[in-house]
């Protein structure tokens, strides 16, 4: 069977993969659970998939509009049958001060996860001073991450995982920490 993504040449970078995942949620697509494909020549990122051509050249035309960069392309490729899952993280945007740092869900996220787990615990922000983020390294160890996801949305990690794993993003824009469910080649 064929089916169509919209990529770029040598994959995405983290800023353009966040494009991507925008206009998906800006048209409607839970990204939670959705036809995808690895990104070609990379692997790096899930793609949503189109069946249909002529929807995918939409969008990739939208998304030159909207990034001004005229090399997304519409990529076409045979499966036998359709992988689906997540295909974006939940983001996490951190804010710096004197005092520490504060963690706010992006609107987005909040979405998919209300929608999702309609029962969990949302905090609008985490603020963590800088000596309590720093007990938090100090105990969990390169998990402290995920800990602050865990703090920030309520939810376990098998539940962060089932939605795409997540990705925390220093105030410059760039991104400072992610997990990603690990990605199996098809």
């Amino acid at each position: 069977m064929q089916f169509f993504t919209v990529t770029k040449p040598g994959g995405t970078k983290d800023y353009e993969f966040a494009a991507y995942t925008q206009l998906l949620e800006d048209v409607g697509v839970d990204l939670s659970n959705v036809p995808r494909t690895l990104e070609p020549e990379t692997n790096r990122h899930w793609l949503y998939t189109w069946k249909r051509e002529d929807e995918a050249r939409r969008f990739a035309g939208e998304l030159k509009r909207r990034t001004r960069d005229n090399s997304w392309y519409v990529y076409a490729f045979e499966a036998e049958v359709e992988e689906r899952g997540p295909v974006a993280p939940i983001d996490v945007y951190a804010t710096q001060d004197s005092e520490g740092i504060n963690y706010v869900l992006s609107p987005t996220s909040r979405e998919r996860i209300i929608r999702d787990f309609p029962h969990t615990k949302l905090y609008p922000s985490l603020f963590l001073s800088t000596g309590t983020q720093q007990d938090i390294v100090r105990q969990h160890g390169d998990h402290w991450w995920r800990q602050v996801c865990k703090m920030l949305t309520g939810l376990t990690e098998e539940q962060v995982d089932s939605l795409g794993g997540y990705r925390i993003f220093q105030p410059s824009g760039a991104v400072w920490h992610e997990e990603l469910p690990e990605v199996q080649a098809m």
